[in-house]
C-alpha cells in the first residue's frame, strides 16, 4: 500500500517563467460510513447497524458540544473546534454579534494518528490527473465542435473536453461567462451554460433598426410621391 502523488504547479507561478511545482495525493477513492461500518465489523461483534448508529450519534454530539465553543478531543483522531468569521474592524465594541458568524471546523490530528501513518509510502502515479497544457484558441475549438451537437454544458463536461482539473475547469469557465461567451441557464451552485449570441455557432442577434434611417427613408418617399 502506498500513497499515489503527482506534482502540479504552484498556483503563484501559473503564468510565469519561474515555475514551482507542489506534490499532491491522487486519489478518486471516496471511504463513506457504509464502508466504514464494514470494515468495522469484521473485527468486532457489532453490527453494520449498530456501528452506523454510533457514528451518527458521534457526529451529532460533536456538533453539539462544538456550537456551545467547546473543543473536542476524540482520543486516536484529533481535535475540533470552530473557527470564525466577521468584518475587519478597528473598533471591535461596534461590531455587533450578528456579524461574527460561523467559518468552518478546524481539525488537528492526534499524536496517535499522527504515529499510525509515520511510516507511509509515497509513490508517483501512473496517471497524470492535472491539467493538460491548454489555450484559448484550443479551448475556443473544441466548445465550437461540441456545440455543433449540444445545446448545453455543464462544468464536468468541460472539464473532460479540454482535459481540465475540476479547479482549473471551474477557473477557465468562470472567464468564458465573464467575457460574455457563454451563460449560465441555472441556479448559481449548479450552474449548465450555452453560448452566447455570436460566439460557438450561435447565431449574433440581428442588429437594431436605425430609427433615424426608417424615418429618413420614410420622407424621402414621401417627397418621391408627391
Amino acid at each position: 500500500m502506498a500513497i499515489k502523488f503527482e506534482f502540479y504547479e504552484s498556483p503563484n507561478t501559473i503564468g510565469t517563467r519561474k515555475k514551482r511545482y507542489h506534490a499532491r495525493v491522487v486519489n478518486w477513492q471516496r471511504i463513506n460510513t457504509d464502508y466504514l461500518a464494514r470494515e468495522i465489523q469484521y473485527g468486532s461483534s457489532l453490527t453494520v447497524a449498530d456501528i452506523k448508529a454510533t457514528i451518527i450519534s458521534l457526529s451529532e454530539k460533536l456538533a453539539y458540544y462544538l456550537k456551545d465553543g467547546a473543543r473536542v478531543h476524540i482520543e486516536g483522531i484529533g481535535y475540533f473546534h470552530i473557527s470564525l468569521t466577521c468584518p475587519e474592524t478597528r473598533t471591535p465594541s461596534s461590531t455587533r454579534a450578528n456579524k461574527v458568524k460561523f467559518k468552518s471546523v478546524t481539525f488537528r490530528a492526534d499524536k496517535y494518528l499522527k504515529h499510525q501513518l509515520s511510516d507511509v509510502k509515497t509513490e508517483r502515479s501512473k496517471y497524470k490527473p492535472h491539467s493538460m497544457p491548454v489555450t484559448k484558441e484550443s479551448i475556443d475549438e473544441a466548445l465550437t465542435e461540441y456545440f455543433l451537437t449540444n445545446s448545453v454544458l455543464t462544468r464536468r463536461k468541460f472539464e473532460s473536453l479540454c482535459g481540465l482539473t475540476r479547479a482549473t475547469a471551474g477557473r477557465y469557465i468562470a472567464q468564458l461567462a465573464k467575457d460574455k461567451k457563454l451563460r449560465n441557464i441555472s441556479i448559481p451552485r449548479n450552474p449548465i451554460y450555452e453560448p452566447m449570441p455570436g460566439f460557438y455557432g450561435k447565431e449574433k442577434l440581428p442588429e437594431p433598426k436605425n430609427e433615424t434611417e426608417n424615418v429618413s427613408a420614410t420622407n424621402d418617399t414621401d417627397l418621391t410621391i408627391k
